[in-house]
């Protein structure tokens, strides 16, 4: 990656140096013999002497590009990290032996900015600026006659200058990814004292709020993916999930999320409406987070074919009629028996009708959704009615017809 935004500008600096070079030669080879000035050691010699002036020339136009504007990278530190780098590369370019300190500059470059958080774009353009004064000073430093050394010599300056870009950025990229893996075996553990303690204490909720960067007392969305759709979710929410934006937790067959309310940003429940499971969007307290997740995941059991993300209000319904059928007798049989006379059409027309009334309250909103006239809608609640005794305008009836649409039975049916 880094070869390919930063070769083709060198190559062409390379070139136009070449053809300098040459012409410099021709001027000193008349009569067949050679100047070429003084040894490419010492040449790179005078530059090293100067390593102050290069440092500052450094930090101004580094200043000057904006690059780590966002004050990650303290002064002190650019100008120590700009010393060390000028003084590896060069070395390495006058072919001098390194000290074992200085052949692990690139790792520690790497290392401490990945530990800042700096973007590996601003790293890359502050390394690729070292080269470009590197260079630019070297050539400054030089008489005419000495040209032809520094063509010699611009292999050796591109080699060792790739070679540090590629060490400092796998370096960098390793000690993110380990931080990114620490962070998250960190929160696993957090999120799993949080979830599988009988009896949290207040004591225990603040060292967990703390580990997990949140606060006790605050607001928080709780998701729980289906089994079918852990994996994926896993791998589209990897970017917030390694930086601890959302928590993740693997909980009995399925996925949890936390996420802190925030009045910025985007909501969990919206970044994860693409994947089935279910949610509630607002918990207040740390503390009541664990029985959100097990209602969610008790509550899914129950719909086990579900392919999109509902809340915990449309998952209940399900879950009740379930256990009415083993506490009621003849519950739903009782009430779907009246429904099975009705013609198909007339049937599915009539539930549709009752479970927009069941939503609005209201016959005139339901007629909106519908797209029927009021009457008839009016006439689907009387045969809704007919059918199975049931007055949905009557909240107790309206419950029963909730319970009794929300049933395997009805689902079947569905």
């Amino acid at each position: 990656m880094v070869k390919c935004e930063t070769q083709p500008r060198r190559i062409m600096h390379m070139h136009n140096d070449h053809r300098q070079a040459v012409s410099a030669n021709n001027v000193f080879s008349q009569g067949g013999n050679i100047t070429t000035g003084a040894s490419w050691q010492t040449i790179v010699q005078r530059v090293a002497d100067d390593l102050e002036s290069i440092v500052e020339e450094f930090l101004t136009e580094l200043h000057g590009r904006g690059v780590y504007e966002d004050g990650q990278v303290e002064s002190t530190d650019l100008r120590h990290t700009a010393i060390e780098t000028f003084r590896y590369l060069l070395d390495r370019i006058m072919g001098k032996p390194l000290t074992e300190h200085q052949q692990h500059a690139a790792r520690r470059l790497g290392v401490r900015r990945a530990r800042q958080k700096v973007q590996i774009e601003d790293l890359m353009a502050a390394i690729r600026l070292d080269f470009v004064v590197l260079w630019r000073r070297i050539r400054a430093t030089m008489a005419p006659d000495e040209l032809p050394v520094l063509v010699d010599h611009t292999e050796t300056m591109l080699t060792t200058i790739e070679r540090y870009i590629r060490e400092v950025q796998l370096e960098f990229l390793a000690e993110t990814a380990r931080i990114a893996r620490d962070a998250r075996l960190a929160t696993e553990r957090h999120m799993a004292r949080l979830l599988n303690t009988s009896q949290l204490t207040p004591a225990s909720l603040e060292v967990i709020a703390q580990g997990l960067s949140v606060q006790v007392n605050a607001e928080f969305e709780v998701v729980v993916i289906n089994e079918s759709a852990v994996l994926e979710v896993q791998e589209a929410l990897a970017e917030p999930l390694a930086a601890g934006k959302i928590l993740g937790y693997p909980y009995r067959s399925g996925y949890c999320l936390i996420q802190q309310r925030t009045s910025h940003g985007a909501s969990l429940v919206r970044l994860s409406h693409n994947y089935a499971g279910a949610y509630v969007p607002r918990t207040t307290g740390l503390e009541a987070v664990p029985n959100a997740v097990a209602a969610l995941t008790r509550l899914l059991e129950y719909q086990p074919e579900l392919n999109e993300l509902v809340s915990i209000e449309t998952l209940w319904p399900t879950a009740i009629s379930d256990t009415l059928s083993s506490l009621l007798p003849g519950f739903p049989d009782s009430f779907l028996a009246g429904l099975k006379h009705l013609p198909p059409g007339e049937l599915d027309d009539v539930i549709t009708t009752i479970s927009q009334f069941l939503e609005t309250g209201s016959i005139k909103d339901t007629a909106v959704r519908v797209d029927r006239h009021r009457n008839t809608v009016i006439n689907r609640l009387r045969s809704f009615e007919a059918a199975t005794g049931l007055d949905v305008k009557i909240p107790r009836d309206a419950v029963l017809a909730a319970l009794v649409l929300a049933s395997p039975k009805m689902q079947m049916h569905n």
